[in-house]
């Protein structure tokens, strides 16, 4: 049982694995189950035990891009969960790092469709780490956030600020950045600078 269990993981990681490179060479629209498939070496009726239709192997190529994205974001909450002062600016800071990163490695080689579930999919992961961050601000008493306006200042930052890394320049952004950290600050009424 382990064994058939072992061996259904690894072919939907390898299904995932070439869809993802699939959709990044050809687009979501232009990649078929039956291209993914014959990559793979599976007849086409072996994806549908693995994956109900090509939206959920997307999610599950665009899950496995972010992994080590994620587990930075992971590294930043966790090595100063203590004492967070600063946490949010170098997450915010990595964000924009890693925007650079793969703005350099992929921009002008992937399809629109890839694109746009990529950024989409950068405002929603950054919207949980900054929960995290925020609710370790609260915990410590830097942040003082009740109910609604914790989801507020979660928005705020991941649509606002994500948005600003995301589709602006990453000259631009770098020029509106001090300002930017200076008014996130007061917005939050946090004690310090970010």
């Amino acid at each position: 049982m382990k064994k058939k269990t072992a061996k259904a993981e690894a072919t939907k990681h390898d299904i995932t694995t070439v869809a993802l490179e699939l959709f990044f060479e050809k687009g979501y629209e232009n990649t078929s189950i039956r291209m993914i498939t014959s990559k793979v070496g599976l007849e086409v009726g072996s994806f549908y035990y693995h994956f109900a239709s090509k939206d959920e192997v997307m999610e599950a190529a665009i899950d496995l891009f972010f992994t080590s994205y994620e587990e930075q974001m992971r590294f930043i909450v966790n090595t100063d969960s203590e004492n967070p002062r600063g946490m949010l600016s170098r997450y915010i800071d990595y964000i924009h790092e890693a925007t650079q990163d793969f703005r350099t490695q992929y921009l002008n080689k992937l399809h629109w469709s890839i694109l746009g579930a990529i950024r989409e999919h950068t405002m929603l992961i950054m919207k949980k780490y900054i929960r995290e961050i925020l609710e370790l601000y609260v915990e410590q008493g830097i942040f003082a956030a009740q109910g609604t306006d914790i989801d507020i200042a979660i928005n705020l930052l991941a649509f606002g600020v994500g948005g600003s890394i995301l589709y602006q320049s990453g000259d631009e952004y770098e020029q509106q950045q001090p300002d930017m950290k200076k008014r996130i600050t007061q917005i939050l009424g946090l004690p310090d600078e970010l």
